[in-house]
C-alpha cells in the first residue's frame, strides 16, 4: 500500500506531502490545478521517463519520494532481495532530477537503475489513464487482456521465446544457404592450392639442401682437382706435409730423449700430426664420393624451379608456401563443418518448429477454454454499470499466412482475438472500433479491469480520469465499482464527477494558486461539510447553491449507505 507521497519542485508543485490510506481515495479540482501531477510524480519515482522540463522554475531538482507499507507483499521483499535492497516492512522510493538533467532512483538508499526499477514497479502500482480506453480500439491489445485473464502470460513468454529463437534460426540457415554456393566455390579455389602445394610437396629445409647439393654438382670436376692437390700434399707426396710431421716428430722425440724440457714440444706436435693424417683421410673419403653426375644435376635444377614457382605464387618463401597450405587446410575444414551445420540445421529448425507448434497449440486451447467465460465476467460487470442489453464476444482467429500455408505464428502465438459488442438484442456483435462510443468504452474498459483485477495481485490501482463519456446514474455505478475495488485493492481516482467523488472513503482536493508571481499547487484532504461542499462544486460548478448542496448531500449519504 502506499501511505505517502511527497513531492519538491515538480512543475507547480513547490512542496508538498500526501498522507495516503487504503479503501477508495478520489482526487478532485479545477482543471490545471494539478490533479495530473501526481500520477507523473509517482510515475518518476518507478522509474517512468523524466526531464529536466519537469524542474520548477528557479529550483535546483526535483524530488518525489514515494512510502509503502509492503507487510503483506511477499514477492515485492522477494524482488528486493533479488535486487539486493535492504528493507523489511516499508519500502521508501526515492527520484531526484537535477536542472542539468542527471537522475538518480533510490529505493531504500539503494541506487537502481531505471530499468531495474521497472521490474519492480509494476508488483506495486497499476496506473490507468484515459488513454488505456483508446486502447480498446486497437484489436492487438485484446489478446493481452485476455492472456492476463486466463493466467497465459508466463506460456505466452515462452511461446514468444521460442518464436524468436525458430526466426533466428531461420534466419542462420537462410544465410547458410545463401552462402552455400559461394562456399563451394572457395572450397573448389582451396583445394586447388592444397593440391598444387602437395603435389610438390616441400618441406621446410629442403631448399636449403638442395642449394647445397646444387652448387657441389655443378663444380664437381673442380673439386676433385682441388681434392686431388690437397690430398698429394698432406700425405701421398713424397715431401707430403704429414710425412714430414712424422719425421720431425721422430726427430723431435730424439732430442726430448735427450732433454726432457723437450718433451712438452713433443706432446703439442704429435696431435697435430695425428689430426692432419684425420683431415687427410676425410679429404680422400670426400674426393671419392664426388661424381660427375649430369642427371642428378638436372633433377636438382628441375626441383629447385618447382619450389621456386611455389615461393613466387605462394608468398616469397618456402615458409610462406607452408603457411598458406596449413591456412587453406584450416580455412576447407572450416568450410566443411559449415556445410554440415547446414545439414545440422535443418534438424534442429524441425525440432524447434515441433517445439513452437505444440507451445502455440497449448496456447491457443487455453485462450479458447477461457474466451467464453472472459465474456460472460465482461457482460456481468456491464449490467451492473447500466448497459443490461450489452452482448460481449471475444472472438479467436487463427493468424492469416500472407502465403496461405497454415498453421503461422507470431511472437504471440498463433490467435488473433477479438473483443465484439451489441448494445441492442438482434443485432451481430461487431468490433469496438466500429459501434462503441466514449461512455461505453469507458465502461467496457473499467468492467474489463475490473474482471482483470480480481487475480491482480498489485496493490495499489490509479485511475486518471478514466471516467470520461460517462454521466448520471452510470457514472454514479462507475463510483461504486471503484468504491468496490477498493475493498481489495487500494484505489485512488482522479475525476470531475460528483456521482464518483461522492463514493470516495477518502477526499482529496487539488487546487492552485498564484502568490508573488508564482504558482503554488497544494493538496488537501476533505471530510464531512468540505466534502459536500466540494461534490456540490463538482455538480453546479463555481457557484455552489443550496439545491448542489442538498444534491451533493444526498450522493455522499448515499454512497456511505450502500455496499459495494
Amino acid at each position: 500500500m502506499l501511505t505517502r507521497l511527497a513531492i519538491s519542485n515538480l512543475a507547480t508543485i513547490a512542496s508538498l506531502a500526501v498522507e495516503l490510506h487504503d479503501g477508495f481515495t478520489v482526487l478532485t479540482g479545477e482543471t490545471g490545478a494539478g490533479k495530473s501531477i501526481l500520477i507523473d510524480a509517482l510515475r518518476l519515482v518507478l522509474g517512468g521517463k523524466g526531464s529536466s522540463d519537469m524542474v520548477r522554475s528557479g529550483a535546483d531538482g526535483v524530488t518525489v519520494e514515494a512510502t509503502f507499507d509492503i507487510s503483506a507483499l511477499p514477492e515485492v521483499r522477494e524482488t528486493l532481495v533479488e535486487l539486493e535492497v535492504p528493507g523489511s516492512d516499508e519500502l521508501v522510493l526515492r527520484r531526484t532530477i537535477q536542472q542539468g538533467g542527471r537522475s538518480r532512483l533510490l529505493a531504500n538508499d539503494c541506487q537502481l537503475t531505471a530499468a531495474r526499477m521497472q521490474e519492480l514497479a509494476p508488483l506495486l502500482v497499476n496506473i490507468h489513464g484515459q488513454h488505456d480506453n483508446q486502447m480498446l480500439l486497437d484489436a492487438r491489445t485484446h489478446l493481452r487482456f485476455l492472456d492476463s485473464f486466463a493466467g497465459l502470460t508466463d506460456l505466452r513468454e515462452r511461446v514468444g521465446g521460442l518464436f524468436r529463437e525458430y526466426g533466428a534460426l531461420l534466419r542462420e540457415r537462410d544465410a547458410l544457404r545463401a552462402k552455400a554456393r559461394e562456399r563451394e566455390q572457395t572450397m573448389a579455389e582451396l583445394q586447388q592450392r592444397i593440391d598444387d602445394i602437395q603435389a610438390i610437396g616441400p618441406s621446410a629445409d629442403e631448399e636449403a639442401a638442395l642449394t647445397q647439393e646444387h652448387a657441389v654438382l655443378s663444380h664437381a670436376e673442380h673439386l676433385l682437382q682441388l681434392m686431388d692437390r690437397l690430398c698429394g700434399n698432406l700425405h701421398d707426396n713424397e715431401d707430403a706435409v704429414v710425412g714430414r710431421l712424422g719425421e720431425a716428430e721422430s726427430q723431435l722425440a730424439q732430442a726430448a730423449g735427450i732433454d726432457a724440457t723437450l718433451t712438452p714440444l713433443l706432446e703439442q706436435l704429435q696431435p697435430a700430426r695425428i689430426q692432419l693424417e684425420d683431415v687427410a683421410r676425410s679429404l680422400a673419403s670426400y674426393a671419392a664420393g664426388l661424381e660427375l653426375d649430369p642427371n642428378r644435376l638436372d633433377a636438382v635444377n628441375a626441383r629447385l624451379a618447382e619450389l621456386e614457382r611455389l615461393k613466387r605464387r605462394y608468398g616469397g618463401s618456402i615458409d610462406a608456401v607452408l603457411a598458406t597450405l596449413a591456412e587453406c587446410e584450416q580455412t576447407l575444414a572450416g568450410l566443411a563443418a559449415a556445410g554440415e551445420k547446414l545439414e545440422g540445421i535443418d534438424a534442429a529448425v524441425a525440432e524447434l518448429a515441433g517445439r513452437l507448434h505444440r507451445e502455440s497449440k497449448t496456447l491457443s486451447a487455453r485462450r479458447h477454454a477461457s474466451a467464453g467465460e472472459l465474456a460472460q465476467r465482461i457482460m456481468q460487470q456491464l449490467q451492473e454499470l447500466g448497459m443490461p442489453k450489452a452482448h460481449v464476444e471475444v472472438q479467436l482467429q487463427e493468424l492469416s499466412n500472407p502465403s496461405g500455408k497454415q498453421p503461422y505464428y507470431s511472437v504471440t502465438g498463433m490467435d488473433n482475438v477479438e473483443f465484439l459488442l451489441t448494445t441492442n438484442p438482434g443485432q451481430t456483435p461487431r468490433p469496438l472500433t466500429r459501434i462503441a462510443s466514449g461512455g461505453e468504452l469507458s465502461r467496457i474498459m473499467l468492467a474489463l479491469k475490473t474482471v482483470l483485477t480480481e487475480a491482480d495481485p498489485t496493490p495499489v490501482l490509479i485511475f486518471d480520469e478514466v471516467d470520461a463519456g460517462v454521466s448520471g446514474a452510470t457514472a454514479e455505478i462507475v463510483g461504486r465499482k471503484l468504491r468496490g475495488l477498493g475493498r481489495t485493492h487500494q484505489v485512488l481516482c482522479i475525476t470531475h464527477l460528483a456521482q464518483i467523488a461522492a463514493q470516495g472513503d477518502r477526499h482529496l482536493r487539488v487546487t492552485k494558486s498564484l502568490a508573488q508571481e508564482q504558482t503554488y499547487t497544494a493538496v488537501e484532504p476533505l471530510a464531512g461539510a468540505d466534502q459536500v461542499r466540494e461534490v456540490a462544486r463538482l455538480i453546479s460548478g463555481v457557484e455552489v447553491s443550496a439545491k448542489a448542496l442538498a444534491s451533493a448531500e444526498e450522493l455522499v449519504a448515499r454512497a456511505q449507505q450502500q455496499s459495494p
